[in-house]
């Protein structure tokens, strides 16, 4: 019933979930896909970074270094891995690369049940200042997202968004979205 999909492009991409334009994508753009599907009230969610046509050489490498925070991300979601140690995991590879400045929010939050009267957990936020310990069977997201301001090189927001089930042992964690994430799936041909 409140099923919805947002695709933004150029520096509209700078905020996760930014209102739909009539801009007309351009070949080069930056673009973000978000779709979230709500099936018998439970809230699920995609979101992409894709190019189309290319991906210019400054936002190739912000690209790049996004996906290498997501999949760090991917590894760290594990039964007995606080919220607040992963956020700080992450955060280290976005400052290795001089980017931290840029992240926009926490890596990720829970998922259920979402409607008008009930929404996510606030303490299973993957942020510093959440010292919630993952459990099995938590269904916790995986979406770090850096955005560049309108004006630098490479400007637009980057963010990959996974959903995954925490297993009972550290390698038994399940990602159920299954789609195609990075620059060798997702520039689209014009």
């Amino acid at each position: 019933m409140d099923t919805w999909t947002w695709f933004q492009s150029c520096i509209n991409t700078d905020g996760a979930h930014n209102p739909v334009t009539t801009r007309k994508v351009q070949k080069g753009g930056i673009l973000s896909l978000n779709c979230f599907s709500m099936i018998a009230g439970y809230y699920t969610a995609l979101e992409r970074t894709i190019f189309f046509d290319h991906c210019s050489d400054e936002h190739l490498p912000l690209w790049k270094i996004n996906v290498e925070v997501y999949e760090a991300g991917l590894e760290l979601i594990k039964p007995g891995a606080r919220c607040c140690d992963i956020a700080s995991e992450l955060n280290k590879i976005y400052a290795e690369y001089g980017v931290l400045q840029y992240r926009t929010f926490g890596y990720g939050h829970s998922f259920g049940l979402l409607s008008h009267y009930c929404g996510r957990e606030a303490r299973l936020e993957l942020r510093k200042d959440i010292e919630t310990v993952l459990k099995p069977n938590m269904v916790v997201s995986m979406e770090p997202m850096i955005m560049l301001p309108q004006g630098l090189p490479g400007a637009g927001g980057y963010r990959e968004h996974n959903i995954l089930v925490v297993g009972e042992k550290s390698k038994s964690t399940t990602n159920i979205t299954g789609f195609p994430y990075g620059s060798e799936r997702n520039i689209i041909a014009a």
